[in-house]
């Protein structure tokens, strides 16, 4: 409308008028052509994917992974970031709490407003500061947090429910690596967390603007194993290959729906093993229940064996059938990590259109 009012202006105006107002229009048209310019730029610029190892200190593939990726050429806009430094260096989940729970929003404000008092509410403010800020339009486009798993998961990605892309990727990364003739990695599952605002959820991802995570196992703690990691890396290059197709524009072919296990997040969703007074286990995950991770338990099956040997059955407080997992997971020996078994509830979700 500048421009229009320029052009009118200059062909009603005496010769210097004239002169002047015709310079006015082409400093106007130069500045509206590289603001355009500009535009398209901004336009063009790569998302920013973080590809995320070390939340959890002792979970090594992660950490493998990032510093392997850290000496590789990115694709534009692809970064590493390790997470808990202190915890890595000690080989420990975590020095004094789990920072993998540090994240929702009251937990960040907390922090802020009390002081950080551990080492991982510390931490959490700064990885907020380097991802985020959390809900800002600052923050990472996408952050995809890497995880192993002491128990029988396989490859296993984790989504919830505020991110429409999570799922789209874990779609993505089924149809990529399906393979039934690997009894362990060929079989990926969708984990379902019931968080359907990214305010309330308390994982790393959550400070992306999309968030998902890869969980890989068995591998102990403190250990990397090749298949692992090999599986790991599969994963998460079939997630960055969606993303970077999706923000060319380019229209995947997904699923329209797929089978997914729904978890409601909390500490007390899980079936929580009896401890005694120095919060240590009386009893064990039973051994016909061992690394049966995503079959199905029914009340009255075994689920414990306590001190004295004795089977104690699942006595159906979560469903007369339910689906364990992360059976046996090292994590889940300490309370602020949420001690216990899994439970999950097989279902079918529909698959969001990219559109996020």
């Amino acid at each position: 409308k500048f421009g229009s009012s320029l052009a009118a202006h200059l062909c009603n105006a005496r010769p210097r008028q004239r002169t002047h107002a015709a310079s006015l229009m082409r400093r106007s048209l130069a500045m509206a052509v590289f603001a355009r310019r500009a535009f398209s730029l901004a336009a063009k610029r790569p998302p920013r994917l973080v590809v995320v190892g070390g939340t959890h200190g002792n979970e090594y593939t992660g950490v493998w992974l990032a510093k392997e990726l850290a000496n590789k050429k990115l694709a534009p806009g692809v970064e590493t970031f390790m997470a808990n430094h202190a915890a890595i260096q000690a080989n420990r989940r975590f020095v004094d709490e789990d920072l993998n729970r540090c994240f929702s929003r009251e937990k960040l404000d907390g922090f802020r407003a009390d002081g950080a008092a551990t080492v991982e509410a510390a931490r959490a403010l700064e990885v907020d500061a380097a991802l985020g800020p959390k809900g800002s339009d600052a923050a990472a486009d996408l952050v995809v947090d890497l995880h192993t798993t002491t128990a029988n998961m396989g490859i296993t990605i984790i989504c919830d429910a505020w991110c429409p892309f999570a799922l789209r990727a874990a779609a993505y990364v089924q149809q990529q690596l399906k393979n039934p003739s690997d009894a362990v990695f060929g079989d990926v599952k969708i984990m379902y967390n019931a968080i359907s605002d990214a305010e309330h959820a308390p994982y790393l991802a959550s400070i992306g603007k999309r968030g998902l995570q890869i969980e890989v196992g068995p591998t102990p703690q403190g250990v990397v194993r090749w298949d692992v990691v090999d599986a790991t890396r599969r994963a998460l290059d079939a997630i960055l290959e969606l993303a970077e197709r999706e923000a060319a524009g380019e229209t995947v072919e997904l699923p329209a729906r797929v089978e997914a296990y729904s978890v409601v997040a909390g500490a007390n969703q899980k079936l929580a093993w009896p401890v005694d007074e120095q919060g240590f286990p009386t009893a064990v995950p039973h051994e016909s229940l061992q690394d049966r991770d995503w079959h199905p338990l029914r009340k009255g099956e075994p689920l414990w064996r306590d001190h004295e040997g004795n089977t104690v059955p699942y006595d159906g407080s979560r469903g007369d059938v339910i689906t364990p997992i992360f059976i046996n997971e090292g994590g889940y020996y300490y309370a602020s990590s949420g001690r216990g078994i899994g439970v999950a509830e097989k279902t079918v979700v529909d698959v969001p259109k990219a559109c996020d």
